[in-house]
């Protein structure tokens, strides 16, 4: 029994087709395809259905308020103007959209595609004013760009035109930035980072290049490519280096990753799709297209279920009566890791609201894990929250294994064969 009283964060991917001359830009693990137009089309035109097929089968779940709306990831961007005009039509028929944030992320050049039309069918079809984007800049550097295959998708020039254009038409304008990518020096990053800066984006997300061999990405075979990959010191010294630039120009580390114009912090300009994100005691998730995540709690909050689409457009288009592929049942245990891994992204963990939700207090269920963080100085205990260190900030993703540890090597050695729950590693979690 679903407790409807949840508000909602609603994601749409409207498909995974991306435009790089080089796949997935060298290094991305996402669902992405080559673009063709037809098929950009074709997956849309199902992620409709399916949003519709939602309000006909579960009223209740879309009479919900929605306090943020998500168009991505990916090159979300890339929709021909007419198509997402038809999404966005059906998303303000289905759901209550008014108040809600809304995003559209995507490559900077396509945001420019006849004068900004993307941008003005958000405006024109929707009912809310709290309107923002998402640019996929990555790095300013010509020469990295050409690595990457995206010297078409928006140097800085282009980024430049873009924010000034959202800006005057009220969108708040975020931007992605990756360090520590091979060859690149630390002035670079800082170069990158003043640039954003200066461009008055009001948040500026930043991401550690993860790059390895047998990720399965194009870098990830080139052998030049890993040989210029800093080391974990020196990586993470160039990631405190940034994030110090960042702080003394202004900006407040919100997450993990999205560092925010202040007077954005202080507003209702600030991104609350990720936020929300952060709270899932709180709030449900709902997603549409391929590879989309759903998250949905009872009403006594004891346990959730989280489905995963399909991931490709192919496999999605042809499932249209139900496009799930995976589905995960939270226990008690799970919602507590769910709380923790979570909160964590937002920095900290209060103590207490743990208790209320789910009973127990965090550090004496999982006694020898912060006990191991906490030696290895990755982390900070008091009465009241678990606070990431600095360092812990980099090394985040080893606080959510390590304490998630114990629960995956049940996952994955399974209960039996009526386990839903048995589990293979995979990387969208």
């Amino acid at each position: 029994k679903l407790d409807h009283q949840r508000p909602l964060i609603v994601g749409v991917l409207p498909h995974t087709s991306c435009a790089p001359s080089l796949p997935g830009c060298g290094f991305c693990t996402f669902p992405h395809e080559s673009f063709q137009a037809s098929r950009v089309r074709a997956t849309a035109g199902a992620v409709g259905q399916e949003i519709q097929r939602l309000r006909e089968a579960q009223p209740e779940l879309a009479r919900r308020r929605v306090e943020a709306l998500y168009f991505g990831g990916g090159t979300a961007n890339l929709t021909p103007s007419d198509t997402l005009e038809e999404l966005c039509q059906t998303l303000a028929q289905t759901f209550p959209l008014d108040e809600a944030e809304v995003t559209l992320e995507g490559a900077p050049a396509f945001f420019l595609t006849r004068n900004g039309q993307s941008l003005e069918v958000l405006k024109r079809t929707l009912p809310t004013s709290r309107l923002r984007i998402s640019l996929g800049i990555q790095s300013f550097d010509p020469a990295q760009l050409q690595s990457m295959g995206r010297q078409a998708l928006g140097d800085r020039t282009v980024v430049e035109r873009v924010v000034n254009m959202a800006s005057a038409r009220g969108f708040t304008t975020s931007g992605d930035f990756l360090i520590n990518l091979p060859g690149q020096s630390l002035e670079e990053m800082l170069r990158d980072a003043r640039q954003a800066v200066n461009m008055g984006l009001d948040q500026i997300c930043l991401y550690h290049l993860v790059l390895f061999r047998g990720l399965g990405t194009p870098w990830s075979r080139d052998r030049s490519k890993l040989e210029q990959i800093p080391n974990l010191d020196q990586a993470q010294f160039h990631w405190g280096e940034v994030r110090q630039f960042l702080l003394s120009r202004g900006y407040v580390q919100a997450s993990l990753t999205n560092f925010e114009r202040l007077d954005v912090h202080l507003s209702q300009r600030r991104y609350i799709y990720e936020d929300c994100s952060f709270h899932p005691e709180a709030y449900d998730a709902v997603g549409f297209g391929p590879a989309a995540l759903s998250t949905f709690t009872d009403l006594p909050g004891r346990m959730a279920l989280k489905t995963m689409n399909e991931p490709l457009a192919e496999d999605y288009a042809k499932h249209t009566q139900s496009p799930v592929r995976r589905r995960f049942l939270y226990g008690e245990k799970d919602l507590k890791l769910l709380y923790l891994t979570r909160k964590l992204s937002r920095l900290s963990a209060a103590r207490r609201p743990y208790t209320r939700a789910y009973g127990g207090d965090p550090v004496e269920d999982f006694p020898e894990e912060f006990a191991a963080l906490q030696k290895a100085g990755l982390l900070e205990v008091t009465a009241d929250s678990l606070r990431l260190t600095t360092d812990g900030m980099f090394y985040a993703d080893a606080v959510a294994g390590l304490l998630a540890s114990r629960r995956i090597r049940e996952l994955r050695l399974g209960q039996g064969p009526g386990d839903p729950n048995a589990s293979l590693a995979f990387p969208m979690g």
